[in-house]
């Protein structure tokens, strides 16, 4: 008798290890033999560890490297290989599909609707056809909204596991919340312009995550990354679009997936290209998914101390995430460096160490400090560059409160916000989405 499908989830430390959750880690009937990714594990091995894989894999789950995959399903006797990326070009989808097959197991896709946890709480999505196309200022926009009507908002994040998993992996999983970037639970805060902080939870098991959030908010919203589909089941999905990439807005996978399930689209940065581009863009969309509502909106920069920037030299703290896409788009640190009419931006690369310092080897053209985490390593690393790096002035950009590592020196906040150009209509669509404050999940969508 044949025993379990030997299965290989191929990914980057985010959808994979959500698709494991939920569909394999209880599943008799698969085994999974692997993770590959090529952001969490490059050139080494890793473990996915016991206290998240459950019973069925007391060792944990071995996190290999992809570019060894063809080997891997071959030393491993893969049945399947489970596709489970947050944004992958259509064109590397198919490519990856043929290694995949000519290896000799079959590929496979899990429908995102199979991974969208229900939640007794109403959910509005913000995802997006291509990475940097504003998701977290709109799921701030949100929040503010909502916040401003008397409920209780807490947003989920997509996760970002940037690090190896280590011994000190709590135990208790389901019920932990704590403060490390491994862990289940992570709960941080945001504070929309105006308004009360709001509590931000993000993790590795996502019903974990779930059950927290749940017990702090009324509404929940997803902010995503990249082009991936929600993990919890929406009341409404807002997709993003990027005018600045408009050609792209179907090249991308799962994008093109998150537009055809939209129950709405807003075209952002409409600020940044000719009207004309906006109309077809728009048209475009309509054949995509005709039933979608679709709304635009401008990204303006803003930057709050703008007068303590002038004249001084500066360095710029950024997201490790969004550096990629400064190609596209300068991000806020550097935009508001440009308004701000510093005297320089001071490069931070000779004063990196640990992490950072590897960052600037894959990114040599990088002019800024990157956030890549929150591990106490990753702060005291942070830290120390900034202590080291001779600016006159700081240009926080990242999403989190770095306040306890900032040396004593002027510091600007910068931002990009969402400013719709139909607010009233976008607020009618979120306030509908939520008007049921206890929705049962049967009736959610």
């Amino acid at each position: 008798m044949k025993g379990p499908r030997r299965t290989l989830i191929v990914g980057a430390a985010g959808r994979d290890f959500h698709t494991f959750n939920t569909i394999f880690r209880q599943d008799a009937d698969h085994r999974v033999v692997g993770f590959t990714s090529r952001e969490y594990c490059v050139d080494d091995s890793g473990t996915y560890p016991a206290t998240l894989a459950g019973p069925l894999y007391p060792d944990g789950v071995p996190i290999l490297p992809e570019v060894a995959l063809e080997e891997l399903i071959v030393h491993l006797r893969v049945d399947d290989v489970v596709f489970a990326y947050t944004e992958t070009r259509q064109e590397e989808v198919g490519q990856l599909a043929s290694r995949v097959l000519a290896a000799g197991a079959d590929f496979r896709m899990i429908a995102p609707a199979r991974l969208m946890l229900p939640t007794s709480r109403p959910v509005i999505a913000v995802s997006a056809a291509r990475a940097g196309a504003g998701k977290s200022p709109t799921a701030s926009y949100l929040a503010e909204l909502l916040l401003r009507d008397g409920w209780r908002v807490a947003v989920v994040r997509h996760p970002r596991q940037h690090h190896p998993f280590d011994n000190t992996y709590p135990v208790d999983h389901l019920s932990t919340t704590t403060q490390k970037t491994d862990a289940p639970v992570c709960r941080d805060e945001v504070s929309p312009a105006g308004s009360d902080p709001v509590p931000v939870f993000s993790g590795v098991d996502y019903q974990a995550v779930l059950t927290a959030a749940e017990a702090e908010a009324d509404v929940l919203i997803w902010d995503g990354s990249g082009s991936d589909p929600p993990f919890l089941r929406p009341r409404l999905h807002l997709v993003l679009v990027d005018p600045l990439r408009a050609d792209g807005a179907v090249e991308y996978f799962p994008g093109e997936v998150c537009l055809r399930l939209a129950d709405a689209i807003l075209i952002n940065k409409c600020d940044t290209v000719p009207a004309d581009r906006i109309s077809s863009l728009v048209e475009a969309l309509g054949q995509i998914n005709p039933a979608a509502q679709v709304f635009t909106a401008d990204s303006p920069v803003t930057v709050e101390g703008a007068e303590l920037l002038t004249g001084r030299t500066v360095v710029i703290l950024e997201e490790g995430d969004s550096l990629r896409l400064d190609s596209i788009r300068p991000g806020a640190g550097t935009e508001a460096a440009r308004r701000s009419g510093v005297a320089a931006i001071i490069n931070p690369k000779p004063y990196a160490t640990g992490s950072l310092a590897r960052f600037y080897r894959r990114n040599p053209t990088a002019q800024v400090l990157p956030v890549l985490g929150d591990t106490p390593d990753d702060l005291a690393e942070l830290g120390q560059a900034l202590a080291a790096v001779p600016s006159e002035a700081i240009i926080d950009a990242s999403r989190r409160d770095l306040s306890d590592l900032l040396p004593d020196r002027p510091v600007a906040r910068a931002f990009y916000s969402l400013r719709p150009h139909d607010p009233d209509g976008l607020a009618a669509l979120a306030r509908q989405a939520v008007r049921h404050r206890f929705a049962s999940a049967d009736r959610i969508r």
